[in-house]
């Protein structure tokens, strides 16, 4: 498989869905439009087009309505995933192409509505759990944490890494990891914040637990325009990349690990790898 482009659109897709159990009409198109930019680069490159979604989509109550306007732009039926299949996905993409090893590695995926970890060696898992957690909806649980007050950020991080340290317990059971491989956005943007680099290109760098809790409390004690001008940050994460950031380490925490690998390869390249590119190409 040859990959010739990679790249992704935020759209806060899971957003208001705490409270209302529905996507909303503004999250769904902001969605949509990126779809659509996607396909069409994908049909540049003469490809067919497989869509998944994850978190949001399948807790929505309104999922099969927004499914449909999907399969209408794009032409291909909406896969959501289940959690489980979700960090299955994001494993087969974190370890494709890793030397062979008898080192057990876990990858974490912090995702916008959950967080998942799976664990295996030489690419064959034997464990995978999904919780329901994740950077934006810690955000919109304390949402003093998405700037403003530095004395009521830093007091409602304390409460959010206690809600995560409790959501994470599940994933206990699944260390000790001899590597950690963190992928998805939030652990990307932590790496170009502490290297003050950017995101593309932090893949394959370690983080150290010691610097994401450094990163978070540099953040808490800032507004959020001061956030977003932090080198590195990607400025539509700036709200909730603090709730993210204490979500990785908490994980870290629970596996007994003090670091993680960043890894571009994510849950798309393992949803290809998995579904064969006679099937999934784009």
């Amino acid at each position: 498989m040859r990959q010739l482009e990679h790249g992704s659109i935020g759209t806060r897709l899971g957003e208001g869905l705490r409270e209302s159990g529905t996507l909303g009409d503004d999250a769904m198109q902001r969605t949509l439009e990126a779809i659509a930019t996607f396909v069409e680069r994908a049909r540049q490159h003469d490809a067919r087009v497989s869509c998944i979604a994850t978190s949001a989509v399948r807790r929505a109550s309104n999922r099969e309505s927004f499914a449909g306007r999907v399969a209408a732009l794009t032409g291909a039926d909406l896969h959501v995933l289940d959690g489980e299949a979700e960090a299955a996905a994001s494993f087969d993409g974190a370890t494709y192409g890793a030397t062979p090893s008898a080192t057990r590695i876990a990858v974490l995926d912090v995702g916008g509505g959950s967080t998942e970890c799976a664990v295996g060696r030489d690419g064959l898992r034997d464990g995978a759990v999904s919780v329901e957690i994740g950077a934006v909806r810690l955000a919109e649980r304390y949402p003093e944490t998405t700037g403003g007050s530095v004395e009521r950020a830093r007091a409602a991080g304390l409460c959010a890494r206690a809600a995560a340290a409790a959501a994470l317990r599940p994933f206990a059971p699944l260390g000790p990891a001899g590597e950690v491989r963190a992928v998805g956005g939030t652990p990307l943007t932590l790496g170009a914040i502490a290297f003050e680099s950017s995101a593309d290109a932090v893949s394959g760098r370690t983080l150290t637990r010691r610097e994401i809790d450094a990163s978070i409390e540099r953040m808490l004690g800032l507004d959020l325009a001061a956030r977003r001008e932090l080198p590195g940050m990607i400025a539509q994460r700036a709200d909730i990349l603090p709730a993210g950031a204490i979500i990785l380490s908490e994980a870290l925490r629970v596996l007994g690990c003090d670091a993680a690998r960043l890894e571009s390869n994510d849950l798309l390249l393992g949803y290809l790898l998995r579904t064969g590119p006679g099937r999934a190409n784009a």
